[in-house]
């Protein structure tokens, strides 16, 4: 049974609009994951769900099913839906595997990016800068730009099958990401860092230098790797 530290705020009872009811129970759900109201392996009650959020459990079936394929949730034997639970060592490897393939597919991209790719990739840049000036930062919506702008990079490299294990890597990593995420919104210093290596991937696609753009990516998932490999309490909240 869904745990009772779940707690509906005021705003949460605003009726729902019945032809995005997933969508709207799939984002409350980020949001409970983010402000630690929902915890890691915690089992998610269909039934419990519903009341809370004043729906029918149809809507919630599919956002659950929504949760599953963003890589957040997992269907366990004699358990139900519950969300994933990722030990520092699965976090790890599953960034290596990043190290491995994203810098690969980054490089035949910067070979066969056009100039429309570039604009486009910069309206997505300014988005991202859009949501991070923002007065209150949405945790949510930077994860799902930041994903957006990477994923923009890499599908121009017509690796559709590398991409697609990309793709999957970082399903796998979704609760970790928006974890990480909610702290870069509390550190100014963290949303700077992103625009900064957002900027310097534009400007290595623009120029042309598919090695250095290669590089670039390597080294700022080493950084992130180095920052796991040392944080013993890395899931905090």
């Amino acid at each position: 049974m869904m745990s009772n530290r779940v707690t509906m705020h005021q705003n949460d009872s605003v009726m729902l609009q019945k032809d995005t009811l997933p969508m709207q129970v799939l984002s409350k759900l980020m949001d409970w994951i983010m402000d630690g109201t929902l915890k890691m392996g915690e089992k998610l009650n269909t039934e419990e769900i519903a009341r809370q959020l004043g729906v029918s459990r149809m809507p919630i079936r599919e956002a659950l099913s929504g949760l599953e394929k963003m890589g957040l949730a997992e269907s366990a034997p004699y358990v139900g839906m519950r969300l994933v639970s990722l030990t520092q060592e699965d976090v790890l490897q599953i960034y290596q595997m990043r190290q491995a393939l994203e810098p690969l597919v980054a490089e035949r991209s910067c070979k066969n990016i056009t100039k429309e790719d570039i604009e486009e990739l910069e309206k997505i840049h300014e988005e991202y800068i859009r949501i991070v000036k923002e007065p209150e930062l949405d945790a949510k919506m930077l994860y799902l730009q930041n994903r957006k702008f990477h994923f923009a990079i890499y599908s121009i490299s017509g690796m559709d099958r590398v991409c697609a294990v990309i793709e999957s890597l970082w399903d796998t990593l979704s609760f970790f990401k928006l974890i990480y995420g909610r702290d870069v919104v509390k550190n100014n210093g963290g949303a700077d860092k992103m625009i900064a290596e957002h900027y310097s991937y534009i400007e290595a696609l623009k120029n042309g230098e598919a090695r250095l753009l290669q590089q670039r990516l390597h080294d700022n998932l080493a950084l992130r790797i180095e920052g796991i490999s040392k944080d013993s309490d890395y899931y905090a909240l």
